[in-house]
């Protein structure tokens, strides 16, 4: 019999990054520990934005705990920027308001990023950086009635607390709630791996299913928003059989071919969806041509709530639309835009599932 806890029901939400200028995935090309990093890559195109692998960090670190933290040398990550450019990564520590811990993207919170890569020439393997207290860094962030505040003269991380306390009533009151490892500026094209992290003095594998808690990518990426019959995500293989003459059973199977389809009706009819789902597109402001386009290529990612609860996320981060998109206008009904994208083997693994364990 089955256990009832692992019986999983609920929608999953579908996001689309294109142009494909910017991923953050996991990664086995370069790893400091255990099989997998986390890898960031910004493709010399786009426009800024955070580009992020990032982590809930341990509760009730106030920000005098983070202060006095990062003087002690509690604080560091592993690094593998291979290219030779500048613009690498930087570090935002996410401060909340104890009022509303509930609302992580609302009123009330103050992220002090820290630019210890920002000159980077590239490092030929990993190194580790820590995070002391002269790390140049700015802050920005909004009170809990709306207002904002901030200061981007980049100054020491030692500086920021006594910053950012007149905007509430105590330190104590600010609590961290996510460590952030990010590139930011589009150009230039660089690609940097992100592995074993320090918050706190505590040391976080950056392994899928690891021991760093509450793991997650992100891009710039767009929700496709409401959807009609859900998302379905199907794999499948096609498999040859080893014969021999002395056995009538095969003595092996190996896999030959193998496909990842996404398929989506999107109800919300926007231009930017429907470009998405026809291969050939050209989106141009309020504009969409065809026959001149070329097909695109694209990074998705699904997010669903796992059995625990928790977050499970499907990557696929290459990725084209296929297939025929037919849209019905009639009245009284709503018109979708049915999608179907198919994966793409690229420099990494085609997709990863997986679940965060908080």
């Amino acid at each position: 019999m089955g256990v009832i806890a692992n019986v999983l029901t609920g929608v999953a939400k579908l996001y689309v990054k294109e142009p494909n200028d910017a991923i953050a995935e996991w990664s086995t090309a370069q790893k400091q520990a255990g099989s997998y990093s986390a890898k960031l890559y910004k493709s010399g195109s786009g426009s800024d934005g955070s580009t992020y692998v990032q982590l809930v960090p341990p509760a009730g670190i106030t920000l005098t705990d983070w202060t006095t933290g990062i003087a002690a040398g509690k604080y560091s990550f592993y690094h593998h920027c291979s290219a030779v450019h500048g613009n690498f990564g930087q570090v935002e520590f996410r401060f909340q308001d104890l009022s509303c811990l509930d609302t992580p993207e609302g009123n009330g919170h103050v992220d002090i990023t820290g630019v210890p890569l920002q000159n980077l020439t590239g490092t030929a393997d990993w190194v580790q950086e820590l995070l002391p207290s002269t790390t140049l860094s700015g802050y920005y962030g909004n009170t809990l009635g709306g207002a904002s505040f901030g200061n981007f003269v980049l100054a020491a991380f030692s500086a920021q607390e006594a910053a950012i306390v007149g905007h509430a009533p105590t330190a104590a009151t600010w609590i961290l709630t996510r460590v952030r490892f990010e590139l930011w500026e589009p150009t230039p094209e660089r690609t940097c791996y992100i592995d074993t992290v320090k918050i706190n003095g505590v040391v976080y594998t950056i392994e899928p299913g690891g021991t760093a808690p509450g793991v997650s990518f992100g891009s710039p990426y767009t929700e496709v928003g409401y959807t009609n019959d859900g998302v379905t995500v199907e794999y499948n293989a096609d498999e040859a059989d080893i014969e021999v003459d002395e056995e009538t059973f095969a003595i092996g199977r190996v896999i030959t071919k193998e496909a990842l389809t996404v398929t989506c009706n999107m109800a919300e009819s926007s231009l930017y969806n429907i470009d998405k789902a026809m291969a050939g597109s050209v989106l141009s402001g309020s504009i969409i041509t065809l026959g001149g386009g070329t097909n695109k290529t694209m990074n998705l990612k699904i997010e669903g709530t796992n059995p625990a609860g928790f977050t499970r996320t499907i990557f696929v981060p290459l990725a084209t639309s296929t297939g025929s998109v037919g849209q019905s206008y009639k009245k009284g009904e709503k018109t979708v835009v049915p999608v179907t994208f198919q994966a793409l083997k690229g420099d990494s693994d085609a997709c990863y599932i997986v679940d965060n364990a908080a």
